[in-house]
């Protein structure tokens, strides 16, 4: 098995930059990145529509992000627990689910 690594900051931007244009980074209350990007969707079941085409991806690679849904604001972060940092698979995961957004 290959061992994940969490990117550092210049590869982390170098990355978005290249794959994951729209997505954002972002830093958790303890202090771990990720990165993320919202989508506002046009009704409530619109955005749950949304986010089962989401977690059909992210099972389909089984690399899971986090989903935090706000009535229509609809948030997926991806960061990878294990190195408690942002890796080439969540970044490559962003790039797979962008044309969702």
């Amino acid at each position: 098995m290959v061992k994940k690594k969490a990117l550092s900051e210049e590869e982390l931007d170098q990355k978005i930059k290249e794959l994951a244009p729209e997505w954002k980074k972002g830093v958790s209350e303890k202090g771990v990145p990720f990165i993320y990007r919202v989508h506002h969707a046009p009704a409530f079941m619109a955005g749950i529509d949304f986010v089962h085409k989401v977690a059909e991806a992210a099972e389909a690679e089984n690399h899971h992000p986090d989903i935090i849904i706000n009535y229509r604001r609809i948030t997926v972060r991806y960061w990878t627990h294990t190195v408690s940092g942002v890796t080439l698979a969540d970044v490559e995961m962003a790039q797979m689910i962008d044309p969702l957004f």
